[in-house]
């Protein structure tokens, strides 16, 4: 047993009402689907013929743009390797600069540490330092000097004598 909707319950109405107009506005959407995918079909046909008609006109133009899209990007491509290039060998040579330091501070504090050690064991035997040799060769160079300043102020005495003791080996030869 259906019941049927009583005339003042609105609301059974309006349901009916409404579900009639979605099946109108359902058909109506689909009726706007197919009117703009047949748009897009002679859309379609158009180019075509378009092409048909001046197809070595718009070959010519397309190998042109695309010629032009081509360069364009090619040379922000090349820009953006170049640049990217650049950075990557600043960071390089920056790391490179560091390690170079780092070197260099190893190898002299290693040259330092070899000099100590070898300047203690040379101190154990009782080697003289290089300042030590260079100041008693001063002594020896400041003795020489003198020894020679010495014995030029002794050899014309000397000769003296030897010329006293020649004439005395002179007169005793003459006597005997």
């Amino acid at each position: 047993m259906r019941r049927e909707p009583r005339k003042g319950n609105c609301m059974a109405r309006k349901k009916t009402r409404s579900r009639k107009s979605a099946r109108a506005n359902g058909a109506s959407v689909q009726e706007r689907m197919l009117d703009t995918v047949h748009q897009i079909w002679l859309a379609g046909l158009g180019a075509a013929a378009r092409t048909r008609r001046g197809a070595p006109e718009l070959l010519s133009e397309l190998i042109a743009e695309g010629a032009r899209v081509h360069a364009d990007t090619r040379g922000a491509a090349e820009k953006a390797v170049r640049g990217a290039l650049g950075e990557v060998q600043e960071r390089i040579n920056a790391h490179v600069d560091q390690v170079r330091g780092q070197a260099a501070d190893s190898l002299a504090s290693l040259e330092k540490l070899f000099q100590t050690r070898v300047h203690r064991a040379l101190t154990q035997l009782g080697v003289p330092s290089a300042e030590e040799v260079e100041a008693l060769s001063k002594r020896v160079d400041t003795l020489n000097a003198n020894i020679d300043r010495l014995t030029r102020g002794r050899r014309p005495q000397a000769r003296q004598r030897s010329h006293a003791g020649r004439k005395a080996s002179a007169a005793a030869a003459q006597t005997a």
